[in-house]
């Protein structure tokens, strides 16, 4: 009769002999193929290697370097993602801050001073504008005359901010005699119920403004802007006289 001693030597054994024939096919598969390491990096964060003292480099050297390449990959990650977050602070911060501004201005001069003062400052915008459709109590500089429309039909319809490179008579319609030194832009539509205007942000660089920015901030602050503006103009229609 087997006892539980020459069981347990029994199973010892067999767990030795397949552990054992499990070393030997993977000795055998790394003598067959000698780069399956180099094609799979990945296995060298994971192997426990001994560091050789002489001869070619050895596995731990490789390991160390693919662990290096790893953490400057993660670190740059890492300053990317707090770069991103510090951007977006920022920018709550200032659409904030315009919110307030926006809540304290009376005149329709003292809400176009405020937007373009902190828009300019915070986006880096060389040549910011607002073109207002309705001339009701808006200076002439500001306005937007309903024939100049078409050449915005398409933004105006879609009401969402449109980045990148403006035609040349986009340009001139919005930012006039200094359209020649913009060499890419923001239109934001401002709508309230209407169309109201347009936010025109300009730059010089032609990267500052491109087509594949995000834009949910200019939205935003698009929705702020005419918000304003429609209280203003219903302030404006209640005034006697």
């Amino acid at each position: 009769m087997t006892t539980k001693i020459q069981q347990k030597q029994e199973s010892s054994t067999r767990a030795q002999e397949n552990r054992l024939a499990d070393e030997l096919q993977l000795t055998s598969l790394l003598k067959q193929h000698p780069d399956f390491l180099l094609k799979h990096p990945e296995l060298l964060a994971e192997l426990q290697i001994p560091h050789a003292t002489h001869g070619a480099a050895s596995l731990i050297e490789r390991q160390v370097e693919l662990l290096r390449d790893k953490l400057k990959h993660t670190e740059q990650r890492l300053r990317e993602l707090m770069d991103i977050a510090r951007d977006n602070e920022r920018l709550s911060q200032s659409r904030h801050r315009l919110a307030l501004n926006l809540l304290g201005a009376r005149e329709l001069d003292d809400i176009i001073s405020c937007v373009l003062n902190e828009l300019g400052c915070e986006l880096k915008a060389e040549f910011a504008v607002i073109k207002l459709i309705s001339k009701e109590g808006a200076t002439d500089q500001h306005c937007l005359r309903r024939s100049e429309l078409p050449a915005f039909s398409t933004m105006l319809q879609h009401k969402n901010p449109v980045c990148g490179r403006s035609s040349d008579e986009q340009k001139a319609l919005l930012f006039g005699e200094q359209a020649d030194s913009v060499a890419s832009a923001a239109i934001i539509p401002l709508v309230a119920g209407a169309d109201l205007g347009l936010l025109g942000l300009g730059s010089s660089d032609p990267m500052r403004f491109h087509a594949t920015m995000g834009t949910d901030f200019l939205r935003h602050i698009g929705e702020l802007i005419s918000a304003a503006l429609a209280v203003h103009g219903e302030s404006q229609s209640e005034s006697p006289g």
